[in-house]
């Protein structure tokens, strides 16, 4: 599933970033890596999303939400 596609509240795990290799180190640099679980705090007019990686929160334009390859992840225990 694309980052595009997921709901808001959703957690998911990057897959890959199907992005030029410039662009994907950047992405990488900010928390979007392969393995990486992170959460869509909102969704952006057009097709923008926002995800908390980490401690960090970033917002992605749609073409590049389109290019994350995700997957769900597991439900934490709380």
């Amino acid at each position: 599933m694309k980052l595009s596609d997921c709901r808001r509240g959703a957690s998911v795990r990057v897959l890959g970033v199907d992005v030029a290799e410039h662009a994907r180190l950047r992405i990488e640099e900010m928390g979007l890596r392969p393995g990486a679980v992170v959460r869509v705090t909102h969704l952006a007019a057009f097709g923008g999303v926002v995800v908390a990686a980490g401690g960090a929160r970033v917002g992605l334009d749609a073409a590049t939400a389109r290019r994350v390859r995700t997957e769900p992840a597991p439900e934490r225990n709380r």
